[in-house]
């Protein structure tokens, strides 16, 4: 009779960092059920991704179109600026820093080439988080800063008038203030 082993999220994660790093290639084919080749790949993108850490910091902008801000990218302590920030058909994504060109057919070049496809897609990964964030930290700044609407300055108000009224103590009854009149 077998036991079922429970493992931890670490454990796991642990055993896979194995196959990725460790095992032998014919071992993480096997384990993952991919081509030899596939299973290079696999070990060769993750070393690459360990090796080169890719972050990107973004500055949202007011809708311009399709541009919706600009990123500076960090890339192994190379720090490369000016990247579009741009929400396509398709999402989200980074486009490469360019500069005007009038011999091209667009009338801008591209002053960074990113040919390697899994760089390009960790680079807008990256790029697409930063940008939630950054959208999410102006947000919270703006409601922290933005004045309540007038009819709540007005209920809070009254009810701070309220419970001012109310600690005062009530006017004397006396007969001598009435004969004043």
């Amino acid at each position: 009779m077998s036991k079922d082993v429970i493992l931890t999220p670490e454990q796991i994660a642990a055993e896979e960092r194995r196959w990725l790093f460790e095992a032998p290639i014919a071992e993480l084919a096997e384990v993952k059920g991919v081509t030899i080749d596939e299973a290079v790949k696999m070990r060769t993108d993750a070393m690459l991704k360990e090796a080169v850490p890719i972050e990107v910091s973004v500055r949202p902008i007011e809708p311009q179109g399709k541009l919706i801000g600009f990123a500076s990218v960090n890339i192994g302590g190379v720090v490369i600026d000016d990247f579009k920030v741009v929400d396509g058909k398709n999402g989200i994504f980074l486009g490469a820093p360019s500069k005007p060109d009038p011999t091209s057919r667009t009338g801008y070049r591209s002053t960074v080439r990113i040919p390697d496809r899994a760089t390009q897609e960790r680079i807008n990964v990256a790029g697409v988080q930063a940008y939630h964030v950054a959208v999410e930290k102006l947000i919270a700044r703006a409601e922290a800063v933005r004045p309540a609407p007038i009819r709540e300055q007005m209920a809070q108000a009254a009810k701070e008038a309220g419970k001012e009224n109310a600690a005062r103590s009530a006017p004397a009854k006396k007969k001598e203030a009435r004969d004043d009149r």
